[in-house]
């Protein structure tokens, strides 16, 4: 229970942040543990083909980096199932919520700039988001999943997957007009109509549009060639068609058989869900987040930083989810998933290990996580010699 104390008192210490035990980024397992990782290659195969033929995948790439050398680069199956394309390292997979961790480092780059308050209602920097009751909505909120705003409902249907945002203001009416879930700060709430909200910030704040300032900030830096924001419409090379057994809420279909995933258009989830990238970039992103470098020092303490609220500490902090301080192994991880696409990013940071899993299927079982969240703990375990978490 909290204590007693005034209504704005109460508000400034909900906002206030708990930071994490700063990454230690050791080096000291050097090359004696990037010959273990890379003995057990075998290991590491198998564990991905493992999954592959039980979810039934089409397509699969999966990247292992340790201390910034690839041990482990597999690709299994095929992007184009119907003309026989396979995958290779340059196959550009839907990543889904993986934009969100775009979303958060381009926040954490406009603040390094001076440019947007953390702090700040969300209506200085986007005045046609109308206030709340309960509290302002700040872009710290937002970023932790703390603002109060819902997340999808019954509107991702044809009608919206068949049109193209071409800026992230025109999404903001899916949604504005709604009433929170709860008081802003009072509990985290996973949305992606708030990173939404967020991409809309981060365009006001900037002077240009949200997509180019990621590009600007983040995706050009880090040489991020095979990297972007998708649009359907487009011509994509190395683009991978996307399959589906069964979704939970938008493909529903005889799930003992496999059906091709239409082209739908998911840019109504703009700063959210909607970017492409290989296992290759995404590996060289997680590398970036290893120490201070795309960021500065502050910046990078932010972002291992869990956000404080009413309740505990939001696990979400600027687009990556941050592992509990008492973990075994502190990481950083994003996951993405919907019809016809599994994505995950995990980041070890004190073990220098980067490992991306991308697939273009929603394969059997895929609502448990296994692909995303399972598979890069046993690649991890495998590669360290550490117990299966």
């Amino acid at each position: 229970m909290m204590p007693q104390c005034s209504r704005n008192w109460c508000a400034l210490l909900a906002l206030l942040p708990i930071t994490l035990i700063a990454p230690r980024l050791s080096h000291a397992q050097g090359g004696g543990a990037v010959r273990a990782c890379t003995d057990q290659r075998p290991a590491l195969r198998n564990a991905v083909l493992d999954i592959h033929k039980r979810q039934r995948n089409i397509g699969l790439s999966a990247l292992v980096m340790l201390n910034g050398q690839t041990i482990l680069s597999h690709q299994l199956g095929f992007a184009d199932l119907e003309h026989r394309v396979a995958v290779t390292p340059a196959t550009r997979f839907g990543v889904a919520s993986i934009t969100k961790a775009f979303t958060g480092l381009a926040l954490l780059k406009l603040r390094e700039a001076g440019r947007i308050d953390l702090d700040a209602p969300i209506q200085q920097y986007v005045p046609a988001f109308p206030v709340k009751p309960g509290g302002p909505i700040t872009p710290r909120l937002l970023a932790a999943h703390l603002a109060g705003i819902r997340h999808w409902a019954s509107e991702r249907n044809a009608d919206l997957y068949s049109r193209h945002f071409d800026d992230v203001n025109d999404i903001l009416p899916l949604f504005s007009a709604d009433t929170l879930l709860g008081a802003p700060g009072s509990a985290a709430r996973y949305s992606s109509y708030g990173y939404n909200l967020l991409g809309a910030a981060i365009q006001s704040a900037s002077g240009v549009k949200y997509q180019d300032y990621v590009h600007r900030t983040v995706i050009a830096p880090l040489g991020l060639t095979s990297t972007g924001y998708d649009d359907v419409r487009r011509v994509l090379p190395n683009r991978a068609r996307r399959y589906s057994y069964f979704h939970p809420w938008t493909f529903t279909v005889d799930s003992a058989n496999v059906y091709r995933v239409p082209d739908w258009d998911y840019s109504h989830n703009m700063a959210g869900g909607n970017m492409y990238s290989t296992a290759g970039d995404l590996a060289r992103l997680g590398g970036a987040l290893l120490k201070p470098g795309l960021l500065s020092r502050e910046s990078f303490d932010l972002l291992y930083t869990r956000t404080n609220f009413a309740k505990g500490t939001a696990d979400m902090s600027y687009g990556l989810f941050v592992s509990d301080s008492p973990a075994a192994h502190r990481r950083l991880s994003i996951g993405g998933s919907n019809a016809g696409l599994q994505a995950g990013l995990v980041i070890y940071p004190d073990d220098d290990l980067v490992i991306v899993v991308l697939a273009n299927t929603w394969g059997i079982g895929s609502s448990s996580g296994e692909m995303t969240q399972g598979l890069p703990s046993r690649l991890a375990s495998i590669c360290m010699g550490w117990k299966p978490e």
